[in-house]
């Protein structure tokens, strides 16, 4: 027996597939693993004015914050201010969390405005380093960084 192919024949077939299809999404796709940003998300959000003011702060600080990829890590240079520095640095993984870390800081006045991230809290990749701090008002600062092992990029640049 033959079946003849007509536009009966192809609607009904374009739905079967359709069908199959929107079954594949319903009952497959839901069990795959994602990860949230933050699990505090809508919290961030009510205080992202907050940034927003910590943000305009840092513009107006006597010089621009300067990040320096070097082979013992990563070096963040303050513009100098005449009071002590306290706050605390994020280097955030958007691919894992685990690779997350937050360490708090403190700078005094009289020392030079220089934090160093060492190398063995480091592992290769892309990260978001944020930066929030306290002086006389507060500050927020955060920049995309690729941190790579062998800073094969830092040791060229002696050559050249």
């Amino acid at each position: 027996m033959r079946i003849k192919f007509n536009w009966d024949i192809g609607i009904m077939l374009s739905l079967v597939i359709f069908i199959i299809f929107i079954s594949y999404i319903a009952f497959f796709f839901p069990h795959v693993g994602s990860q949230l940003v933050s699990d505090r998300y809508y919290e961030e959000e009510m205080k992202y004015q907050e940034i927003i003011n910590e943000k305009k702060n840092v513009l107006k600080l006597p010089g621009k914050i300067k990040v320096l990829i070097l082979y013992s890590g990563i070096e963040i240079i303050f513009p100098p201010i005449n009071n002590d520095i306290h706050g605390f640095f994020t280097l955030f993984r958007s691919s894992s969390k685990d690779l997350d870390f937050t360490r708090s800081f403190k700078i005094l006045k009289s020392s030079k405005k220089i934090l160093l991230i060492p190398k063995k809290l480091l592992k290769k990749g892309l990260y978001r380093l944020i930066i929030r701090w306290k002086t006389d008002k507060k500050y927020f600062f955060e920049k995309d960084i690729f941190w790579n092992q062998l800073n094969i990029f830092y040791l060229f640049s002696f050559l050249i």
